[in-house]
């Protein structure tokens, strides 16, 4: 994983966490995967230092809602 102060997994890490997953990727895979994995881990960081304090939060599904 990416850590709180932006550093990048190396790829040895994640070639070990695709395998620990069961995923079966190849290395030419895993190297092309890597850097989307890096965008998105830098996103998630920035989401989950969001504080809602005592909010609470709720979602709502309406499986009427039209397409337009």
């Amino acid at each position: 994983m990416a850590s709180a102060d932006g550093n990048q997994v190396s790829l040895e890490n994640f070639k070990t966490m695709t395998e620990l997953a069961g995923l079966g990727m190849t290395n030419q895979e895993i190297e092309e995967l890597k850097p989307l994995y890096d965008l998105y881990a830098r996103y998630i960081g920035i989401v989950h230092s969001v504080e809602f304090g005592a909010v609470e939060i709720g979602v709502t599904f309406h499986p009427d809602w039209s397409a337009a």
